[in-house]
């Protein structure tokens, strides 16, 4: 009995889900025009970005310049900042590449919700740690065999207990 239930349920599920795909294929927002195109998600960014490249490649000039998703459209994640120099002064983050621009100042100690590729951007910030490093061949040779981190980025989580 809790089988068929069970099959029901992802018989209507599925249904939801081709319905909703079929929804999404008819509105290609890749076929309109780039002045007509709706910027509203993260992913209507990256097709017009994607759309305006093709573009300025075909036409081999600048016409179409590439837009950055604002600040508010990507996905954040609370963190506590901290300065692993043991600075207490603000440090200025200055992130800006296709994805988003983000010019702000943190102040170690403070919780902060920042976007996902900032967060990613801190912390693979670090110090060079270089060292001797013996080759199959018997030779040395100096590289780089690890950083160490810059900041330190605390997941700050929040709910009911």
């Amino acid at each position: 009995m809790a089988k068929k239930i069970y099959e029901d349920k992802s018989i209507t599920e599925d249904g939801i889900m081709d319905m909703s795909l079929k929804q999404a294929e008819a509105v290609k927002k890749e076929d309109l025009p780039l002045d007509e195109m709706p910027l509203e998600t993260i992913r209507d960014y990256r097709l017009y970005n994607e759309a305006a490249c093709r573009l300025n490649k075909k036409l081999r000039s600048n016409c179409y310049p590439i837009k950055q998703c604002p600040i508010e459209l990507h996905p954040k994640q609370r963190v506590k900042f901290s300065n692993n120099d043991q600075s207490i002064h603000p440090v200025k983050v200055m992130l800006s590449n296709h994805l988003i621009h983000f010019d702000e100042e943190l102040t170690p100690g403070k919780v902060y919700d920042l976007p996902e590729c900032v967060v990613h951007y801190l912390s693979e910030k670090g110090y060079p740690v270089w060292g001797w490093v013996t080759l199959p061949d018997g030779s040395k040779e100096t590289r780089k065999i690890n950083s160490r981190p810059r900041f330190s980025l605390t997941t700050v989580y929040q709910g009911s207990y």
